[in-house]
């Protein structure tokens, strides 16, 4: 993981992991709004001392949430992975 602090306060914080040689996840990161710039810095800054040598940089789903969506798109990603749901039939089959 990484942090930020800022006059002594944590600001940022980041927590991943690699998980192939070639891929690691970012599982969460959170951020003081307040401070414009704060997000993509301890974005950068966690994956430049992290993960130098990995190609790709997996930072999750949005969660069906439209700002989160836009923020990541903002990355470019190199693709996305359609998601499908499954779920049990309310009634039982016969």
């Amino acid at each position: 993981g990484g942090a930020i602090r800022m006059d002594g306060k944590l600001r940022a914080f980041s927590l991943g992991e690699r998980i192939s040689q070639n891929m690691a996840v970012i599982y969460f990161e959170k951020a003081d709004a307040d401070v414009p710039g704060l997000y993509p810095l301890i974005n950068r800054e966690f994956v430049a001392h992290a993960w130098t040598d990995v190609r790709y940089i997996n930072r999750e789903e949005d969660m069906g949430l439209e700002g989160l969506r836009r923020a990541k798109l903002s990355y470019y990603p190199a693709y996305l992975l359609k998601k499908y749901r499954a779920r049990l039939p309310e009634s039982p089959l016969v």
